[in-house]
């Protein structure tokens, strides 16, 4: 679909900008770059920016959406009517296009900010942690994308879908934590770092100390296991559904 297409290409411009922008920002008045704003740059402003992995997540919910929205789920069912079949060869696809797009992406960055971050953004850039984030960045979308494709397939609909895709990390999840920021919910105020986007996050930043204040977040590896295993929850979800539901 020529919206695959968009998307990577919006993908790839708004990742340069935002890597030569925050390359370029985050050098102190030696001109020396910090490992925090490499990593910021290298993972195009996730947890500051919700943007590259909003994309990634559209991918995943036209992916299948547009199945239900012209009716087209129902040649591809009788083409391949083992509904398990289909189920995993989507999630597949759309796992290892993002993947591919990751990687490019983060690679992009990394040219960046090699060239414009002079000799310690070339430092910086080549140190063993950016190496950690790097991966972390493309894990990070490719459950970003199978997050769009599980909210498609369960609403059925791709507002419904780019509805939630949008407003959990960005709206949901702010609100969760303001809440739990609270003095009434102190005791719970930990329980913020373990939702969803937030918890993902940490796998492509390298900073320990969270951006908006809130409470202590969780180390990469945690944050990323977390977010998976949402990630897999919302498919085993929909495949549940899929195979349940009629077309």
């Amino acid at each position: 679909m020529r919206s695959t297409w968009w998307l990577i290409e919006l993908s790839a411009v708004a990742q340069g900008l935002l890597a030569f922008l925050l390359t370029v920002g985050g050098k102190d008045r030696e001109g020396q770059l910090a490992g925090d704003a490499a990593a910021l740059a290298l993972s195009g402003g996730t947890g500051m920016i919700p943007l590259i992995f909003v994309f990634m997540g559209l991918i995943g919910v036209f992916a299948t959406g547009h199945e239900y929205r012209y009716g087209t789920i129902r040649a591809a069912l009788t083409a391949v009517p083992r509904r398990g079949h289909l189920w995993a060869a989507k999630a597949l696809v759309v796992a290892a296009v993002a993947a591919v797009v990751g990687v490019l992406l983060a690679a992009e960055s990394v040219g960046i900010g090699l060239l414009v971050g002079g000799p310690s953004g070339r430092e910086v850039f080549t140190a063993p942690p950016m190496g950690r984030v790097a991966v972390g960045y493309v894990v990070f979308l490719v459950v970003c994308a199978l997050f769009g494709l599980a909210l498609a397939g369960i609403a059925r609909s791709v507002p419904a879908a780019i509805v939630l895709l949008i407003t959990v990390p960005v709206i949901v999840e702010g609100l969760i934590s303001l809440i739990l920021g609270m003095p009434a919910f102190e005791s719970l105020q930990p329980l913020a770092a373990y939702l969803p986007f937030t918890a993902g996050e940490r796998m492509a930043v390298s900073s320990e100390t969270p951006f908006d204040g809130g409470p202590a977040p969780l180390r990469p590896l945690a944050g990323g296991l977390v977010f998976t295993a949402y990630g897999a929850a919302l498919l085993a979800l929909w495949g549940t559904l899929f195979i349940k539901r009629d077309a």
